[in-house]
């Protein structure tokens, strides 16, 4: 994959916000972003995840990144995206270390450990996607993590290997862009394979649904990208990202 689809920010605040603004200037006509472009760079001051979630990265130590596409499908069909991003992601990391799985609805685990965290963000025209934009922090080198951060990890320690974080990104790169046409002619294999490597996935495990704590089996997802759980009652809930809690 051309370099020219990689570019490098020193220092910035978001990888998402500026390349969304990117992306909104060149609808207006400046610089033209086109799909599949890459803006990464080495710390970010205002790293965020899902909700107000935060993004704790030593500089220079991992991969930050957001991705451009242009899906130009149904608004309504937007998690199909998501699940080819948590696809391809977890196959990509998969060459280096075992037991990667995907934590509903975006976050890529090993052995019950996080090591990435993506937020993807829609923007739409009508019912259409019109773009999107797709970040993600992948702990690569990191060794120390505030206690705060519940089960982090990094390849180095799950591996004992260091990352170049360029060549890191350039192979992820070119996984992301071969497997793209999945979201058009392969959305049953990616949705099997979505729900193949998703956490606890049928384990009967604790989490906290709608502010009540209580044992839940996690069945699939709906075709919102909702996640679906059998309670000890042998009901069938379904959980917004906000309406459930992983303990």
């Amino acid at each position: 994959m051309k370099d020219n689809l990689l570019e490098f920010r020193h220092n910035i605040p978001s990888t998402n916000k500026l390349l969304s603004e990117m992306a909104r200037n060149s609808l207006a006509g400046s610089d033209v972003v086109p799909p599949f472009f890459a803006l990464y760079t080495d710390f970010q001051s205002e790293g965020h995840g899902m909700g107000s979630n935060k993004w704790f990265s030593e500089k220079g130590k991992n991969l930050l990144v957001s991705f451009y596409f242009e899906p130009g499908i149904p608004a309504a069909e937007q998690f199909v995206f998501n699940q080819y991003f948590a696809v391809t992601t977890r196959r990509f990391i998969s060459q280096f270390v075992d037991g990667v799985s995907i934590k509903w609805p975006n976050d890529i685990y090993v052995a019950g450990k996080k090591l990435a965290g993506d937020l993807t963000e829609h923007t739409l025209a009508g019912s259409k996607i019109k773009f999107t934009i797709a970040g993600i922090g992948i702990n690569l080198n990191q060794e120390w993590f505030p206690e705060e951060i519940p089960h982090p990890t990094s390849l180095f320690l799950e591996t004992g290997k260091s990352f170049d974080c360029h060549q890191f990104l350039k192979a992820y790169h070119e996984f992301l862009v071969r497997d793209f046409e999945r979201i058009f002619t392969d959305r049953k294999t990616l949705h099997e394979e979505y729900l193949t490597h998703l956490y606890q996935m049928k384990e009967l495990r604790r989490y906290i649904i709608a502010g009540q704590e209580q044992q839940a089996t996690i069945q699939g997802i709906d075709k919102f990208g909702r996640l679906q759980l059998e309670v000890g009652s042998g009901q069938l809930v379904t959980c917004g990202f906000k309406e459930i809690v992983f303990l």
